[in-house]
């Protein structure tokens, strides 16, 4: 490789969690989480992840795009203020297929006097797939330190201090993340990574409705754009990935179906899109139990409605410091 990977397991894969493969993937309601808890482990759901970031239909490359377009923007609001270019430390809260965090390195390191990576995510495969990647990038410095942390970062209590203390550290939060967990324990658990003057990146998907009404159930039979880009292919195989793993059913044995909701999130006017399957009629692997949902949540993402997700953010106790939309995504850049 280009560029040598310091890989690194954080205590809590280890020391937490159930200890048995049969306490999560013998029983259903552990292992299917609405949060996507379970959706990037074993290399089946990580595969189905990569497929989702490869399939054209889903806007991936979309979203490369209006990253790469943001990044001199972020970099110039990192460097606000400092006389000479610093060192950058990035460290990504997910990294997925990586191709973000390559596309914001690519951006951002021209604007420092050097850079370090690290990601952190709970998937093995995906972690593994990441630090490949940047690993063997081209454009990236030669010199680019990369450390992978295998941990979750909702539960990882501390990460490797950057070799210069003096570096600005720049959190990434990327992929829509933000929209698949109640939004303030997820930034209670990055805030808590993080010192004060680090900044975190995030993105954050942007929905066309304004201000939504009380009556969600009204709301929801008057729209045929339900589905918003999701009722695809490879994001049912991806929603259904933990059901895969944990039964002997496919994503081709149940129906689908999108709901549009309030009841995941705690920022005004913002949309959640619960995808769930229906007629699950299975039998558990591990366990030989047979087990039938007329209807199983598997997936919530949400949506947001820019003005009240800037002033919600503006109030979370990190400082919105800059923040730009591209084609129905938000970015926002906040300090701490």
């Amino acid at each position: 490789m280009a560029r040598p990977v310091t890989f690194v397991v954080d205590p809590t894969m280890v020391g937490a969690g159930p200890e048995l493969p049969r306490d999560v993937y013998g029983c259903l309601d552990q292992v299917v989480r609405t949060d996507l808890g379970y959706h990037y482990a074993t290399p089946l759901c990580a595969q189905r992840w990569l497929d989702v970031c490869a399939d054209p239909a889903y806007g991936h490359k979309a979203l490369l795009e209006a990253v790469g377009r943001a990044m001199p923007h972020v970099a110039a609001a990192l460097r606000s203020g400092l006389e000479t270019p610093p060192r950058l430390a990035l460290c990504s809260l997910g990294p997925g297929d990586g191709s973000v965090d390559e596309r914001m390195l690519l951006g951002l390191a021209p604007a420092f006097a050097g850079v370090s990576y690290t990601g952190l995510d709970s998937s093995f495969e995906l972690l593994r797939h990441s630090a490949r990647r940047l690993a063997r990038a081209t454009g990236l410095p030669g010199d680019l330190s990369i450390t992978a942390v295998c941990g979750d970062f909702t539960g990882v209590k501390a990460l490797p201090a950057p070799a210069d203390p003096e570096a600005v550290r720049l959190f990434v939060l990327t992929g829509f993340t933000l929209g698949n967990h109640p939004e303030p324990r997820l930034l209670a658990d990055i805030a808590s990574l993080m010192q004060v003057g680090d900044h975190l990146f995030l993105d954050a998907r942007l929905h066309p409705f304004g201000p939504l009404p009380e009556d969600m159930a009204a709301f929801n039979r008057g729209r045929k754009d339900t589905a918003a880009g999701y009722d695809i292919e490879s994001v049912r195989r991806f929603v259904f990935g933990p059901v895969e793993v944990a039964t002997t059913a496919t994503a081709s044995d149940v129906g689908f179906g999108f709901e549009l909701a309030r009841s995941v999130t705690a920022v005004p006017n913002a949309l959640n899109l619960i995808i769930y399957c229906t007629g699950l009629d299975t039998t558990l692997r591990l366990t030989g139990e047979r087990v039938r949902r007329g209807r199983l949540d598997l997936a919530v993402t949400t949506s947001y409605h820019l003005p009240d997700l800037a002033a919600w953010l503006g109030r979370s106790g990190l400082a919105v410091v800059w923040h730009g939309t591209a084609d129905g995504v938000a970015f926002f850049l906040l300090r701490k």
